[in-house]
């Protein structure tokens, strides 16, 4: 009896020394800033370092299992291949019929973005700045002096000074001329009025040309900008007819699929950066905080977020059905909000709350 007993201790122990060094394999892809080589050639970011916490506290040995295409490593999830994945990883009806999550491990939603100034209507920002009615009101101001100017100047016999004519057409058109070339070169050397009353407003007439002239460049160059800033795309509606960038198998290209907007799947975000940036792509759709992420470090001076986030969403973790990890991870998570450690991690990678 008591060599039984022995020998169903020992089976014991050798089956929990067998599980304790089991090292799952936890799947993963390269989404900065959920996972992503740092610069010592390291495997990191905010899922990366969850995960590392998870793990570090239920004493659980694992190996990353990196994939090149978010469909492939949501389907070794599925069928087991993997313990567990984790990264930009979106919890919906689809995926929860053929497999389990966690409880949500960040709030998000998908999310436009576009080449800077691609989208932009220059026509309808010069209108929208105000420059056309600025324009004519300085055409209005210059007829006025114009007419000032040939009042006061008609009929001068001095030679020196007979710039303008005498006739009404042919005078106004010759005192705007001369109004004009004073406010946009400054001056007009060669043809001085003669009265003194003339010569005052040719200095009023000069001063005012100054702040003409600063008022319309700063209306331009602010046009300008507005128009390197402007997407032209407002909401997901927008994308309609255009070359909109997805990751095959996400649930951003389900998304759009289903409102009948055509999609172009990319296995990698690197290459739907790269067609964004070259032009061979309108706009690409991703979730908020992995392009919030890229359009300020590498895609900073030519991609823009275009339009408020939409069809919001949680972050989780997949399992595979009946994982007997998921409890014991879900019970972390809780553990690691409490003690702070994840607000770090949030703050570290996305910012504060």
């Amino acid at each position: 009896m008591q060599h039984k007993l022995y020998l169903i201790l020992l089976s014991f122990l050798f089956s929990f020394s067998v599980y304790a060094a089991e090292i799952i394999s936890v799947g993963t892809i390269d989404r900065p800033p959920f996972a992503f080589y740092g610069e010592t050639g390291e495997l990191t970011g905010f899922s990366v370092e969850l995960w590392e916490q998870i793990a570090g506290r239920l004493d659980i040995d694992y190996s990353w299992a990196e994939h090149e295409q978010f469909s492939d490593m949501i389907e070794d999830t599925v069928i087991g291949k993997n313990a567990l994945a984790i990264a930009n990883i979106s919890v919906t009806s689809s995926r929860e019929k053929r497999a389990d999550f966690s409880q949500p491990i960040i709030e998000s939603g998908m999310a436009i973005a576009v080449k800077q100034g691609s989208n932009a209507s220059f026509i309808r920002l010069i209108w929208e700045s105000g420059i056309l009615l600025f324009l004519l009101g300085a055409f209005l101001v210059l007829l006025v002096i114009a007419h000032i100017i040939w009042a006061f100047e008609r009929g001068v016999e001095d030679a020196r000074h007979d710039y303008f004519r005498d006739d009404y057409l042919g005078g106004v058109w010759d005192a705007f001329w001369w109004a004009f070339i004073i406010m946009t070169m400054g001056g007009f050397e060669n043809e001085v009025p003669h009265k003194r009353v003339s010569r005052v407003i040719a200095v009023f007439w000069i001063i005012v040309s100054l702040f003409f002239i600063s008022t319309l460049t700063a209306k331009i160059t602010t046009a300008l900008t507005v128009a390197e800033l402007q997407t032209g795309i407002e909401s997901y509606k927008d994308l309609a007819g255009k070359q909109v960038g997805v990751t095959n198998g996400s649930s951003h290209q389900k998304y759009l699929q289903s409102r009948g907007i055509r999609t172009i799947g990319y296995k990698t975000l690197d290459e739907m950066y790269r067609d964004l940036k070259n032009g061979s792509l309108d706009a690409i759709v991703a979730d908020l905080p992995i392009l919030s992420y890229y359009a300020s470090s590498a895609g900073a001076g030519w991609m823009l977020m275009a339009g408020a986030p939409f069809n919001l969403e949680n972050l989780a973790i997949l399992f595979p059905n009946n994982s007997s990890l998921q409890e014991n991870v879900n019970r972390t998570l809780l553990e690691l909000r409490e003690d702070g450690i994840y607000n770090d991690l949030h703050e570290k990678y996305f910012g504060k709350y």
